[in-house]
């Protein structure tokens, strides 16, 4: 019996050296394979899928290598009959749902496009399921100085900036304070996160990224940097983080690196400007600042602040766009697109940007917003559904739920978010989206019983909450029909450009702004739209108004959100209404006195046409010369207040302010299209100097108010 027991041991340990060489074997050769698949670009999922080969049939292997001198001459006792081919389909079970789903080809491919000269182009790039997720949170202060607090949220900024160059990485800048935060938003498609610290002393900087495992916080790499070349450690930083996430420097060698200075600008003064999104500071100390006249027009571009304003940013970025990377470069020439309202050429290269980016939540909107401006509510859901098939991140849950929204598939809404809330049934977002599901699906009864709960555990929410209140009352007491096809039309803020369309869609009513996605509207009364943000964070009261012809002319918006609320006044803006206006910007004036007479009759409270009636007649009255040298008299500088004279047309700016044209309607006083509100004036003073200062309408009591601060009435330089 010993010497049967010594055989065993002895064969153990044959076995156990066999592993051990197996297992050093094993190792050596996924480390080839690991380099050969850098190498040629080829899915690292191989070597997953072979650890789990080489791992999943050792207890075949210890079997049979305990047994090798048997089984060689094929006798197989039953249990090795059985347990060879059932460790066979489960190492197989496992790869199947392990990486069914996954692509095992190339980790890169080719994408084709038209360059702004139209040349045919192809790009080679990483494919997004081989990027490595990296989400960046602002970094804390060491040394508390408010002077430099602007940094601790635009260092992120910058690193994310500078890592987008790299298609092996998907960084994405964030603000979150404490680590349970970071965890959490950061955790479910991401292996790490960064975050870190700064001070400065003595012109010094001195910046500490850390790295961490997103699952549990724990650090993985942290460095100092330090020097007085803030923008040279933004670099380093970049390098650094690509290090201790795995991007290696053969995977980097396929993109280029441009440095973040290129990029931004090398002055302090105008990136603190950029930084706090005072764009036309950050040009005024560098004319050469392309992001900031980019981030500049897409902000104005959004709130239609001023079209000419918004071209004329659009086209110094494009001028200056060759220090980006291409794919920035080709964000210019996509935004110039819509800015300039060629949708089709906007919708080719958002299409072309989706395919280096399929999640990317900036492009992925403006596809939306397309689907908005041409009312596509369909087509707003086929690609919103394709985002969420693809990949179930929180953006595409979003935007998936809202195309349920407007496609009126409220139950599946309602399931969708029951999915999220088995995850975090107390989580208050999730709590107010299910809410306003059951609001404009009709289902008030619940919608009442969450939002009561809601008031309980989150009173600071309730802010509003009165008007939601309000609605389901009425709604429950009373029978509402709205004639959804009386409110169709389009209006025209009077303090802006910016345009609100009312349209219908079978049973459906729907509010659309220029340049922004398409909102479901909430019929509340007869002459009452409420639209709500589905996560109960802000909405609007829509309120129909009619003339004393009867006559349908404008809309009072109550804005509400957590800060308070505002009222906004658009005025009901016919094709009629909308040519006469183009006809006048196009100096076309020798048809338009009968036109705006006409449309004075039609809109008596539209008070606006009234004035441009006035510059028609000032015009013809002063006459071309006598025009010119009124011009002469007020063009110049006052203070941050520019009025020059271009290509014949007059024009004013002020610092922060858009670019618009002005029309005189009398010798000192003017108006603008773009600005309905305003009237610019202008007299002498005590001491024979040119001031200017502005009128503002109040639309309540109907009357024009002199403006006479020291921050409106300014001297001629």
């Amino acid at each position: 019996m010993a010497e049967e027991g010594n055989i065993k041991e002895k064969k153990w340990q044959t076995v156990l050296k066999f592993l051990a060489a197996y297992l050093v074997a094993a190792w050596t050769f996924l480390q080839f394979v690991d380099w050969a698949l850098v190498r040629y670009n080829i899915s690292p999922y191989w070597v997953d899928m072979l650890l789990w080969v080489f791992i999943g049939i050792i207890p075949s292997l210890a079997i049979y290598l305990y047994n090798k001198e048997r089984i060689n001459q094929k006798i197989l006792k039953l249990r090795e009959k059985i347990i060879f081919p059932l460790n066979g389909l489960v190492v197989a079970l496992v790869l199947f749902f392990g990486f069914g789903n996954s692509d095992l080809g190339s980790t890169t491919k080719k994408v084709s496009f038209k360059d702004d000269l139209g040349e045919l182009k192809t790009e080679t790039i990483t494919k997004e399921e081989f990027r490595v997720g990296i989400p960046i949170f602002n970094f804390q202060q060491i040394i508390k100085d408010s002077t430099s607090i602007w940094l601790g949220n635009t260092i992120n900024k910058l690193l994310e900036l500078d890592l987008k160059q790299d298609k092996n990485v998907s960084p994405e800048s964030s603000y979150t304070e404490n680590t349970i935060d970071k965890i959490r938003s950061s955790s479910v498609f991401n292996k790490y996160y960064v975050d870190g610290e700064y001070k400065i002393e003595n012109g010094i900087y001195t910046i500490t990224p850390i790295v961490h495992n997103s699952k549990n916080g724990k650090e993985i790499a942290k460095k100092t940097f330090s020097g007085t070349d803030f923008f040279s450690l933004i670099d380093e930083i970049s390098v650094y983080i690509k290090d201790n996430i795995g991007i290696v420097e053969e995977m980097r060698d396929r993109y280029i690196d441009l440095s973040i200075k290129e990029m931004t600008t090398s002055s302090m003064k105008a990136l603190e400007a950029w930084a706090k999104r005072n764009y036309d500071e950050a040009v005024k100390v560098d004319s050469s600042f392309t992001l900031a006249y980019f981030h500049n027009a897409k902000q104005r571009n959004r709130y239609s602040h001023g079209e000419l304003e918004e071209k004329y940013l659009i086209d110094k970025a494009y001028e200056l766009k060759n220090n980006l990377p291409i794919q920035s470069q080709f964000e210019i020439l996509m935004y110039k697109h819509i800015i300039y309202n060629r949708w089709k050429d906007a919708e080719e290269l958002i299409n072309y940007q989706l395919e280096i980016e399929p999640n990317n939540e900036d492009y992925n909107r403006l596809l939306d917003m397309i689907f908005s401006e041409t009312k596509n509510i369909k087509g707003f859901y086929d690609h919103a559904l394709k985002r969420f098939s693809t990949s179930k991140n929180e953006d595409n849950a979003r935007s998936y739920f809202m195309s349920l929204i407007l496609n009126e598939k409220y139950d599946e809404a309602v399931n969708l978010i029951k999915t999220y809330e088995l995850l975090s049934p107390n989580t208050e977002e999730v709590q107010r989206v299910k809410a306003y599901s059951y609001l404009v699906g009709g289902k008030l009864d619940e919608a009442k019983r969450i939002y009561k709960k809601m008031k309980l555990n989150w009173p600071k929410e309730s802010i509003y909450q009165t008007t939601v209140d309000d609605y389901i009352e009425f709604h429950q007491n009373n029978t509402v029909t709205f004639n959804t096809n009386a409110y169709n039309g389009t209006y025209r803020a009077i303090s802006s450009e910016q345009q609100v369309t009312y349209f219908n869609n079978n049973n459906s009513y729907y509010i659309q702004y220029k340049n922004q996605l398409l909102n479901k509207a909430i019929p509340y009364k007869n002459n009452i739209l409420l639209a709500l943000d589905a996560g109960w964070i802000s909405g609007a009261k829509h309120v129909f108004e009619r003339d004393s012809l009867g006559s349908l002319f404008r809309v009072k918006v109550d804005q509400f959100n957590h800060r308070g609320s505002i009222t906004l006044y658009y005025y009901s803006e016919t094709e009629e209404i909308i040519n006469a206006y183009k006809t006048f910007q196009s100096h076309n004036f020798e048809s338009l006195e009968g036109i705006f007479t006409n449309l004075i009759k039609k809109h008596p409270e539209h008070w606006f046409l009234k004035d441009g009636l006035r510059h028609i007649n000032y015009r013809k009255q002063l006459g071309s010369k006598k025009l010119k040298d009124q011009y002469k008299k007020i063009i110049g500088n006052y203070s941050n207040r520019k009025f020059w004279v271009e290509n014949e047309k007059l024009y004013y700016k002020r610092d922060n302010l858009p670019k618009v044209e002005i029309f005189p309607i009398s010798e000192n006083r003017y108006i603008s299209l773009s600005n309905f509100t305003t009237h610019y004036g202008f007299e002498l003073t005590s001491d024979n100097k040119t001031a200017s200062f502005s009128w503002s309408y109040d639309v309540g009591k109907k009357e024009w108010i002199k403006a006479e601060n020291s921050t409106n009435y300014l001297l001629k330089d």
